[in-house]
């Protein structure tokens, strides 16, 4: 998952946190909230405006009062809520510092300021580091929910989908817990349920918009994910209009433009993929919208505007991996376009040695295929398929390593589900799908 999304998992974990002043309002809104529910989705609270003024008057305070631990776990917060609506990662240093500071004043009774530091951590992809915080924390309050919910999505970022599963049996079965489902969706999308991702999230983002004090960024994630997970189904108009959704509630949100580039792409509408990839890379220069941008204008044939942007790649993954982030990204268009190829094969080996989730594992398939290291590329596809993901491109990689390894049945098999999930996947790789089965049918029928 993206820096960002990583962060979204812990807040909507703080959300429930007693005492926690979004929690306070969100215990209030039946009380003075009442007249928005049911409409409250056409309403924006538009607090990130008012984001870096917030952060501005807390610094001021903590100059006047350097020892405030709550002061301090106050603006961390508001760093890292910064951080997801603008994508500074100097934020989760400042987040870091703040919430170290708060907890070394204040060890204990300050269970907030231990998971923003685990946010801070986990958004860094410190994923061990993380995962000692918060368990260090969950000592002190070993029953609370949210710390649970936390660590089942570290343990999952990690790959430890046992691990993970059983934390989240653990939870009670409440019907306002719309963090938790999200929580819970994640783990059905990544172990082969779908529909019930789809399902557990359309809740949660319902939920979330019965609230006109939830964030404006914390809603339009929640319409993103439903968004995503409607592309992963093949419901591409419902993916749209999800799409859309979130950059109504919050016009800055990066992952929203992302997620369109990847749809017009996929439907070969490359004008419309360059406009929104240009919108998203003004915010954030992500490797993966700058990839569409480059293929939407080699598409429209402008080869000479293609090379600035791959010379801009290059800029963004070097800073990222001397930050040791978004290598993911990075290692997956070097693959798909033919270059870097050992360099690609690194980053996914060094992914692997810290996050061993479903997705590392596909990266380092896909990596290792392409530098033609076919054994390392089947034993890992092995393991990226092995709860049976729904994922129509994680299922192609899977299948064009199958048939290089010399498992046709298997190949079949794999390309088929890929396409019946979603024909239009990619803008490249469902044709070429469609392409291997026809022959492959072909030379069957031969034989």
């Amino acid at each position: 998952m993206h820096l960002r999304s990583l962060w979204l998992l812990v807040l909507i974990c703080l959300l429930v946190l007693p005492g926690h002043p979004d929690a306070q309002a969100l215990a209030m809104g039946d009380q003075n909230n009442s007249q928005l529910m049911g409409t409250s989705s056409a309403l924006v609270f538009p607090d990130y405006l008012q984001r870096s003024h917030i952060i501005n008057f807390y610094e001021q305070e903590i100059h006047k009062s350097p020892d405030s631990p709550l002061l301090l776990r106050l603006v961390a917060a508001q760093y890292l809520k910064r951080f997801r609506e603008m994508g500074d990662v100097e934020d989760l240093l400042r987040a870091e510092q703040a919430a170290r500071r708060s907890l070394a004043m204040q060890p204990h009774h300050n269970g907030i300021s231990s998971m923003l530091l685990a946010s801070a951590l986990l958004s860094q992809h410190r994923f061990q580091e993380a995962l000692d915080v918060v368990t260090h924390g969950q000592q002190l309050v070993p029953d609370d929910p949210s710390v649970v919910s936390l660590i089942a999505s570290i343990q999952m970022e990690l790959g430890n989908y046992e691990v993970a599963l059983q934390l989240l049996e653990t939870l009670p079965n409440e019907e306002d817990l719309s963090g938790h489902n999200a929580i819970a969706a994640r783990y059905q999308e990544l172990t082969g349920n779908l529909a019930g991702a789809r399902e557990l999230l359309d809740e949660a983002m319902q939920q979330m918009d019965l609230f006109y004090t939830n964030s404006a960024e914390t809603r339009a994630w929640f319409h993103v994910r439903a968004g995503d997970l409607a592309f992963a189904s093949g419901d591409l108009a419902l993916s749209l209009q999800r799409y859309q959704e979130a950059l109504d509630l919050f016009p800055l949100e990066i992952s929203a433009f992302t997620g369109l580039v990847r749809l017009y792409a996929a439907q070969h509408r490359w004008q419309e993929a360059l406009e929104a990839a240009n919108q998203g890379i003004e915010l954030v220069p992500l490797v993966e919208t700058l990839g569409y941008k480059a293929d939407a204008q080699r598409a429209l044939g402008d080869r000479k505007g293609a090379a600035e942007t791959e010379a801009l790649i290059e800029v963004v993954g070097h800073l990222s991996q001397v930050k040791g982030i978004y290598d993911r990204a990075l290692a997956i268009y070097y693959a798909d376009h033919g270059i870097h190829l050992p360099e690609a094969l690194q980053i996914a080996r060094r992914e692997v040695a810290v996050r061993d989730d479903i997705y590392a594992e596909d990266t380092l398939a896909w990596a290792a295929a392409a530098n033609g290291r076919w054994q390392e590329a089947q034993s890992a596809a092995q393991q990226a398929t092995r709860f049976g993901t729904e994922d129509a491109l994680l299922l192609f990689h899977a299948g064009i390593i199958a048939l290089h390894c010399g498992n046709r049945e298997a190949a079949v098999k794999q390309l088929t589900q890929a396409l019946n999930l979603n024909p239009q996947f990619h803008h490249k790789y469902a044709d070429e799908a469609r392409r291997v089965l026809a022959e492959k049918q072909w030379l069957g029928a031969r034989s």
